[in-house]
């Protein structure tokens, strides 16, 4: 009974001292939201694989190149982040035929998007020999690497890729376009990890390689929250 009779006054001191700053419990350490962003050109020397012959039976070949992105720790642990806001995409591509090509953009977390498929508008009025018309000839121009003119692909570009205007023999296609697919699909997946551009060449006889890839996109992780100094 002596148990009992003393457990809530007892209560009722501690709520009191609690509600007077006597003692107090130690508090979690708080967590905040940071936002960054990754923007960065890569250069380098992948060799496109020649499209197989034709009336063969083999796949279509591909080269890749991959970025990787980091994000910042959380407790001393590796946290993927996520990404808010995808800016662009820019590719520096040396190749005989830009309408043999396919480009896709492939994240961490393994979504796909279609950055161009088989655009090219490069003519010749007087075409030799008559029956195909000269291609153009990559993406972008200048040095084959990211010191080089690029092509961006983004969202908020006006002109889209379906129409490159790259009218002229073996002009290549230069300028900034909206993608086959938006970027914006890239928004709520992860941001750490390899972001990998994939090169398909469907058609025989012409090569390339991959020479520069750039990306930048906005992206959010979980940091600790300083603790302020008591004066």
């Amino acid at each position: 009974m002596t148990t009992s009779r003393w457990a809530r006054p007892m209560l009722l001191a501690c709520v009191a001292c609690a509600s007077l700053g006597l003692f107090s419990l130690p508090a979690r350490a708080a967590t905040k939201t940071k936002t960054a962003q990754f923007t960065q050109c890569v250069s380098t020397a992948v060799p496109i694989p020649d499209g197989p012959a034709p009336d063969s039976s083999a796949t279509n070949p591909a080269a890749s190149f991959a970025v990787p992105v980091g994000v910042p720790k959380f407790k001393r642990k590796p946290q993927d982040g996520v990404v808010t806001q995808f800016n662009s995409a820019g590719v520096r591509i040396s190749h005989t035929d830009d309408g043999d090509l396919a480009l896709f953009l492939v994240s961490p977390g393994g979504r796909a998007v279609a950055l161009s498929i088989f655009r090219d508008q490069s003519m010749n009025v007087n075409p030799d020999p008559p029956d195909r018309l000269p291609s153009g000839d990559g993406y972008g121009s200048g040095a084959s690497s990211c010191s080089g003119s690029r092509v961006d692909f983004g969202d908020r570009f006006s002109t889209s890729i379906a129409t490159p205007g790259n009218f002229g023999v073996d002009a290549p296609i230069t300028g900034s376009f909206s993608p086959e697919q938006p970027l914006s699909t890239f928004v709520g997946g992860p941001a750490r990890g390899f972001w990998t551009l994939i090169v398909q060449d469907v058609q025989f006889q012409d090569v390339g390689q991959i020479n520069a890839l750039s990306l930048s996109f906005n992206y959010s992780y979980k940091a600790k929250r300083k603790k302020r100094k008591k004066n």
